[in-house]
């Protein structure tokens, strides 16, 4: 068999992604990393040079792909995935999640993979009820020699920078600014964005996160519907206008989610695990925004995240309750929670009980121990905040709908608007 850049013989070449187009080829320097994996039978290549690409081939034999994930500085397991497939048209071949010594890897989502056949210019899930968790088989188009296969669907800088630009003339208005937030490990700028009543003091501040864990890309587009109610021309983004100012930052672990890591479990602890000790620069910032901007006070803090690939507590939206030991349990919280339920518009169903209550599943003390999370800083430092939380929202299935961009924009309203309906009444 003759190898392209073979994972199994340790070559590999580090790249970063072009920021300026979505799917530029990524150029050799600090982030990722990058491999081709092919022979002359097969005839195809399988390689990660796509933005925040992730994978590992273990062998190409025929028709039928071995791979894996690229843990990389993670601890444990975890299931982010991303790679391109060029040379198969025509054919049908079989991609099989699998460790190097042939154990099986349940990795693959509720609808099996995110495809795209235009470079990246949209996604589908076309083996939505065909995959299996541990993998699927694809029949390529006859004039189909590109394809991309992710784990969810994908969302890195340039997402974010082809958002801002949609939004030029409220930039122009004054109404949402972008700035930077700190520079990464990498040296890469880190963005923050100011949204809504920024020409005078607002009566009322919201700072919104996403990305504390890279890999977990759906709730990038749950922050973009927040910042888009802000900037609408309806009702409720003129009374955010007036009113409030919107504190955000799109990418916390900004290095790891152009490289397509997976982020959580981070060694030595990862992005959400460092509000104890502040080794990555993107937290210290962060904190220090808000005490500097903000004077430490805010009306909401919320942290988006999404959880594992399926099953209960990960194929609906919900919330995470905090340790009654740290914050005594809010009337405020409760209503948030009723409010967003009763107001939702949206596809992507909330549920007041579905939120998970401290000390179930996950949700315990032990999960804490490598250090504090954002939410639990921002109950210690955050003065009087009405609502402060994480919320988690599905990669692809949430109560039976399918999980797409768009209705993830849509919910980030919701939460806009249940926040105005808790401090204005309506």
């Amino acid at each position: 068999m003759k190898l392209t850049h073979a994972e199994g013989s340790g070559s590999i070449l580090k790249s970063r992604f072009a920021q300026g187009c979505r799917f530029a080829l990524w150029a050799l320097v600090a982030f990722g990393v990058v491999s081709a994996y092919g022979d002359v039978a097969s005839g195809f290549t399988v390689d990660t040079a796509i933005p925040a690409g992730n994978a590992i081939v273990n062998s190409i034999d025929g028709d039928t792909v071995s791979i894996r994930q690229d843990l990389r500085d993670t601890k444990g397991e975890w299931f982010y995935w991303a790679f391109r497939v060029k040379g198969a048209a025509g054919r049908t071949v079989r991609f099989d999640f699998r460790k190097p010594d042939g154990t099986n890897l349940d990795i693959v989502g509720v609808r099996g993979p995110v495809v795209s056949r235009d470079g990246g210019k949209t996604f589908a899930y076309p083996l939505d009820g065909k995959a299996t968790t541990r993998g699927f088989a694809y029949t390529f188009a006859p004039d189909e020699n590109e394809t991309l296969f992710y784990e969810c669907h994908p969302y890195v800088r340039a997402d974010w920078d082809a958002f801002v630009a949609r939004h030029a003339a409220d930039a122009a208005k004054g109404t949402f600014v972008v700035e930077t937030l700190c520079r990464s490990r990498a040296a890469a700028e880190v963005p923050r964005v100011r949204a809504g009543c920024l020409k005078s003091e607002p009566k009322f501040r919201f700072m919104f996160t996403a990305r504390h864990h890279c890999s977990e890309t759906m709730a990038s587009w749950v922050f973009e519907g927040i910042v888009d109610a802000f900037l609408a021309d309806d009702d409720l983004g003129a009374w955010l206008r007036a009113n409030v100012e919107l504190m955000g930052v799109p990418f916390v672990d900004y290095d790891g989610a152009q490289a397509g890591d997976q982020g959580k479990n981070r060694k030595p602890h990862d992005h959400n695990r460092d509000y104890s000790e502040f080794i990555y620069p993107e937290t210290k910032a962060l904190t220090e925004w808000i005490g500097e901007h903000a004077k430490g006070r805010l009306d909401a803090f919320i942290d988006l995240h999404c959880p594992w690939i399926r099953g209960e507590y990960n194929e609906f939206v919900y919330a995470t309750r905090k340790d009654p030991k740290i914050v005594p349990p809010s009337a405020q919280e409760d209503r948030f929670s009723e409010i967003l339920e009763k107001v939702q518009s949206g596809t992507l169903r909330y549920k007041a009980a579905n939120d998970l209550p401290f000390g179930q599943k996950w949700n315990k003390g032990v999960n804490f121990a490598q250090g504090w999370s954002s939410v639990i800083w921002a109950c210690h430092n955050v003065k009087e905040p009405k609502v402060c939380r994480a919320m988690e929202f599905p990669f692809a299935n949430a109560n039976g709908a399918v999980v797409t961009p768009e209705k993830c924009r849509a919910f980030g309203r919701d939460i806009a608007l249940a926040l105005r309906v808790l401090l204005d009444g309506r």
